[in-house]
């Protein structure tokens, strides 16, 4: 393995089967949900993977750790899934951990405004059991916060959806905003209802977002089936819903998983007259691992930092095009609970989403609190103290802002939308700050997103930044894992093939 090619002149070698090593395991960079997801598949087909993660803990951009002050849980950021996270699913479920995760009966998503006179109403997006899409509308017909003229129109979106028939193309060259006030949207459903859903989705403003992603939230989240819109929320912290168990699965199966295995270059080295190949990594430590293929499933940045100037200017040189939007998250501990709703959305509110952790991480009920999200626990409960996390997305600014500012602005619009925090002061506070939670995805950004498939037939691409047809998302993500074990599984078949036919 050469580390001293002049990859300027490099040429990608032309496509053949990857010829296996019974001695060289798949190498896969990166611990995450998309490396984990083709850690398993891979392990589950009998192949030898070595997964190396640079932290000393698996999760990448999902993971949780223990709060030292109350020892609570705290998420890097609150992940919500969907009943159309298919992949997702089928992956918590092979790693044994489908147990782990709360589904709504039927689709709701609470929204909670202030009214003019001070006073917090409760507007539910709750689908009645009809079949898609008629329970999106249904849905919309309980929203109160907007008017009836608006309930008709947004059926102009789902039609839209229906009439692109996948070809989201021209999308992909507008704004969220502009689609939709092409759709006759009024400013009313955009504010209270596509618009909330847009940053929560996408992680920017709809006026930033491209078009393209919104459409398809739309058509796998309520063009499908009913079940497809329900919220799926995870009961434990985002580790312990799937790191211990994918690593476990993978180790089972004759797999490794090494943490603390930092790499500083991915190499590549000629083979013979044909071209250029991955021959494997040096870690930071001056280790250098062989391997016949090598999947990244690290984020576009940490991957420009694996790979020489001279490789990424030439072979990948969008990955210096790419931005990256943040996510805040403020956590908040109040010695006596303030509702009893599961999660909701605030309109009009600087922070968009709040998450009772309680009732999410021990089995409330959401959905049962009184008007205005006012409701509390039984008197039984009423001493439990309570988590909430709030998040804002697309926080390009928030997340530049001191930690007091952002608790002194979290705790002020806890008690503006719920009058049962306005004798309470938290106790504690921790806030997060991701800001490389997840690609930017403003207009153009489909034509960068690269296909899992590179110029060099063992060198494959996984992560929620490439081109999975979907935001970046834990389910593109362990689609794109998912995708790259299929190629390298079906590389080796062919390989191993004809070498049984030469013998």
């Amino acid at each position: 393995m050469s580390s001293k090619i002049n990859m300027s002149t490099v040429a990608p070698s032309p496509r053949r089967p990857v010829a296996p090593s019974p001695r060289r395991p798949v190498l896969i960079l990166g611990g995450g949900f998309a490396g984990l997801a083709a850690a398993v598949d891979l392990a589950e087909a009998g192949r030898r993977v070595l997964l190396l993660e640079r932290r000393s803990f698996l999760g990448g951009r999902a993971y949780s750790f223990t709060d030292k002050t109350t020892g609570d849980t705290i998420d890097n950021g609150q992940h919500l899934m969907m009943g159309c996270y298919h992949r997702t699913l089928r992956f918590l479920e092979k790693i044994g951990s489908l147990d782990k995760l709360k589904f709504q009966p039927d689709p709701q998503v609470d929204f909670l405004h202030e009214e003019t006179n001070g006073s917090v109403t409760r507007a539910s997006f709750k689908c009645p059991r009809l079949p898609a899409p008629l329970h999106l509308l249904g849905g919309l017909a309980r929203l109160k916060t907007i008017g009836w003229g608006d309930r008709l129109r947004a059926l102009g979106v789902g039609l839209a959806v229906r009439t692109l028939d996948g070809d989201r193309d021209r999308l992909a060259e507008i704004t969220v905003r502009e689609w939709l006030d092409s759709l006759g949207q009024s400013e009313r459903i955009q504010l209270r209802f596509w618009g909330p859903m847009a940053l929560a989705t996408l992680n920017e403003a709809p006026e930033i977002a491209s078009a393209d992603m919104f459409a398809r939230v739309i058509e796998l989240g309520f063009m499908r089936t009913k079940s497809d819109s329900a919220m799926v929320v995870s009961r434990v912290g985002l580790s312990d819903l799937y790191t211990r168990q994918a690593q476990g699965f993978i180790e089972d199966r004759g797999g490794e998983v090494r943490l603390n295995a930092d790499v500083s270059q991915i190499e590549f080295a000629r083979i013979g007259s044909e071209g250029y190949a991955a021959a494997g990594v040096t870690l930071r430590s001056g280790e250098r691992i062989e391997t016949d293929v090598v999947i990244s499933a690290v984020p576009y940045f940490a991957l420009r930092r694996m790979l020489a100037a001279e490789v990424a200017g030439l072979h990948f040189p969008y990955l210096d095009r790419f931005k990256s939007a943040p996510i805040v998250s403020i956590n908040l501990w109040y010695d006596e609970p303030i509702t009893d709703l599961e999660f909701a959305g605030l309109l009009d509110s600087p922070i968009e989403w709040v998450f009772n952790k309680n009732a999410i991480n021990q089995g409330g009920q959401g959905g049962q609190g009184g008007q205005g999200g006012q409701g509390v626990k039984s008197e039984g409960a009423s001493h439990r103290r309570q988590h909430l996390a709030l998040v804002i997305s697309g926080a390009h600014e928030a997340a530049t802002r001191p930690k007091d500012e952002l608790i002194a602005l979290a705790e002020a619009q806890v008690k503006r939308f719920f009058p049962a925090a306005r004798g309470q002061r938290p106790f504690h506070a921790f806030v997060v700050r991701e800001y490389d939670a997840t690609i930017s995805h403003p207009v153009g950004t489909a034509r960068l997103r690269p296909s899992s498939r590179t110029r060099f037939d063992n060198f494959f691409l996984a992560g929620d930044w490439t081109a999975t047809g979907l935001p970046a998302t834990i389910e593109g993500a362990v689609q794109s894992g998912q995708e790259c074990a299929r190629m390298v599984l079906e590389g080796l078949r062919i390989a191993d093939c004809g070498l049984r036919i030469a013998d």
